[in-house]
């Protein structure tokens, strides 16, 4: 995929978030700019099928099939 589709893939992503969506992905995108690919991140890029696994938890976040973490344990 080159880089063209993918910012228009992304900004099509953004352009749907609502203002809730749009400020983690904003946080997510500036702690991912602010890093280099260290040795963890490099780990979970290897997995077979992570990157499509990550692309179906963000259309799922875009589609508010979401649940609060308080509410996944609430012993933690």
């Amino acid at each position: 995929m080159g880089m063209p589709t993918l910012k228009r893939e992304a900004k099509a992503l953004i352009d749907a978030m609502s203002a809730e969506q749009l400020r983690v992905a904003s946080a997510f995108l500036a702690f991912v700019k602010s890093r280099d690919l260290d040795d963890p991140t490099l780990e979970l890029l290897s997995l077979p099928g992570f990157k499509q696994s990550f692309a179906r938890g963000l259309k799922d976040i875009k589609a508010g099939r979401t649940r609060s973490w308080r509410k996944v344990r609430a012993d933690v």
